[in-house]
């Protein structure tokens, strides 16, 4: 597992996947790490939740029903212009397409199934990258 000293104990992070099983394996991971996570199973209840909870970490599925993460994405950044936040965000997709993901925003794209290590460590880099963008 990956190093448990990283400081994540109370970051929130909202998980976006219409998959069970997969949220639940997700939040147990985080939680390991002390952080707080929420869960949406589609676009419509995630951006229903983030005008209540302005999460740390975004972490999406791509292939979400109705609406997929592209379109999240999208929304999440109108959301960002329109509250002045910044809530960096990590893809989760079946399919090699990284640019596809940062195209519309996401900093990073991870394939399923998800090495949990590497997820930790993206939580972790893309908090600190917005830590020290906005100590600069």
């Amino acid at each position: 597992m990956c190093d448990q000293s990283l400081p994540l104990n109370g970051l929130r992070v909202m998980v976006v996947d219409s998959n069970l099983d997969c949220r639940d394996l997700l939040r147990m991971v985080l939680e390991d790490y002390g952080i707080e996570t929420i869960s949406a199973t589609c676009v419509s209840e995630a951006l229903e939740i983030l005008k209540q909870v302005k999460p740390d970490v975004l972490i999406s599925e791509i292939c979400l029903p109705n609406e997929d993460g592209f379109s999240l994405m999208h929304k999440v950044k109108a959301f960002e212009i329109a509250e002045q936040v910044e809530i960096p965000a990590i893809a989760l997709t079946t399919y090699d397409t990284n640019y596809d993901a940062l195209s519309v925003g996401f900093c990073k794209q991870l394939l399923k199934p998800v090495d949990f290590d590497e997820l930790i460590t993206t939580v972790f880099c893309v908090t600190r990258q917005i830590q020290l963008v906005g100590a600069a």
